[in-house]
């Protein structure tokens, strides 16, 4: 299953669903005059983005969230042997051996109203476990079965999700978009959207590799900034990495059998990536130039409009990144836990 309904944990349809796939809140049953767009009970609305990151210890199952206004990291449960860990602006999915997929609610989330925005900050809670191979994205069931992809007004072929195994381990290629739900396939990706003359009903585009792209070098788990219409994935062979623009279907390829991680800003912004060598390097997005480079150990990135944030297991910190003042170090947290898996929420 890609995606389950949550009525209990995402949020259902009072303002709307946001461009960004985040889906908004119910309204309070306070009047619209009193109560702001996207507020639920017990939400406190903020001047700015809450931004968090959802951190997991492979080795203990230990799940915190670091509050990066605060610098206060909450322990939020455990969960036995995570394997991957995803995340949809507010809610964090961390994935096990056997497939069951734990919510955590960050307590952190924007709702985007296009001309202007809401930001909100809630408590911190462990959600409800899913069936394996959940992704929610609006509230609605799609399944995977036989290299098929159904849902309400949708059924699509999607040859073998799950890409080629990798020293890195890589799942299912999924990424909830402004544009949509993209899903990765054997022959590209599939980009699933909500028709626009029929409400709860979807449709999917292809958006196919380039021609000659040979099967072991497919895109692995996709990468992007919340907001952003622009994916970054390494290759599952380890040859290098894709950056896809999901509202043109376009495929860029860059050979590098040195990178280990990689993240974009957006749409011609900077490309991040990690190397087997200890260091941290941007590249312009446009044409690949690198433009810094910095001495950095690290497993993960993710990216906001503004900075980067880099886990590094080993040595139990996330190292803040100025990526627009040449790779600054803006900040350095000292976890006390292994970082194994982390995503960043509030935005």
């Amino acid at each position: 299953m890609i995606a389950a309904t949550l009525p209990a944990l995402l949020l259902a349809a009072g303002c709307g669903t946001s461009d960004s796939g985040q889906e908004s809140a119910p309204e309070a049953t306070e009047t619209e005059e009193s109560t702001p767009h996207g507020y639920i009970e017990g939400a406190e609305e903020a001047a700015e983005p809450q931004s968090r990151l959802v951190l997991a210890d492979a080795g203990t199952g230990g799940i915190h969230v670091l509050d990066l206004i605060t610098e206060k990291i909450t322990e939020a449960g455990e969960f036995a042997d995570p394997q991957a860990l995803r995340g949809d602006g507010r809610y964090g999915y961390l994935t096990g051996a056997d497939g069951t997929v734990q919510v955590v609610d960050s307590g952190a989330w924007t709702v985007d109203h296009g001309d202007h925005s809401h930001y909100y900050r809630a408590a911190i809670e462990l959600g409800e476990q899913l069936p394996a191979g959940t992704v929610p994205y609006r509230e609605t069931p799609f399944t995977v079965a036989d290299g098929t992809v159904s849902g309400p007004g949708l059924e699509e072929s999607c040859a073998d999700p799950s890409p080629s195994s990798s020293s890195r381990g890589y799942p299912m290629g999924t990424a909830v978009t402004r544009a949509g739900l993209v899903l990765g396939c054997a022959d590209g990706a599939l980009l699933v959207t909500e028709q626009e003359d029929a409400e709860g009903q979807f449709t999917a585009e292809r958006l196919p590799y380039p021609d000659g792209t040979e099967p072991a070098a497919r895109a692995g788990e996709f990468h992007h900034r919340a907001g952003s219409t622009t994916l970054a994935a390494l290759a599952a062979d380890g040859s290098g990495f894709w950056l896809l623009d999901v509202t043109t279907g376009d495929w860029q390829f860059t050979a590098d059998d040195t990178v280990t991680a990689v993240n974009a800003v957006g749409s011609g912004g900077a490309v991040l990536t990690l190397t087997d060598t200890g260091e941290l390097v941007s590249r312009d997005g446009t044409d690949g130039t690198e433009t810094a480079r910095v001495p950095l150990t690290g497993d993960r990135i993710e990216v906001d409009s503004s900075r980067a944030y880099i886990s590094d297991p080993e040595g139990q910190q996330v190292v803040e990144i100025d990526y627009a003042d040449g790779l600054r170090t803006a900040r350095t947290f000292d976890l006390g836990f292994t970082p194994s898996y982390m995503v960043e929420t509030g935005r």
